[in-house]
């Protein structure tokens, strides 16, 4: 039985395009602030041998910053 933790992290990896299409509509500090959120969060995972907390806020993080970044280049 998968835990709570794994189906939120196959469920951010099946449906990560939408996602990121989604927080492209977010202004940029909200995106920061999620980012920085998550490196916090990572941190106390890691600490904590948490591996799939660490590795589901590992892809949020990503896909925000993907979704950051694509945002930055649809601007210039």
């Amino acid at each position: 039985m998968k835990s709570t933790t794994q189906l939120k992290l196959d469920d951010v990896l099946l449906n990560a395009e939408s996602y990121i299409e989604q927080m492209k509509t977010m202004d940029d500090k909200t995106l920061s602030r999620n980012i920085d959120l998550f490196r916090e969060q990572m941190e106390r995972a890691y600490k904590q041998g948490n591996k799939e907390a660490y590795e589901l806020l590992y892809e949020y993080e990503l896909q925000t910053i993907v979704a950051r970044m694509s945002k930055m280049e649809n601007e210039v």
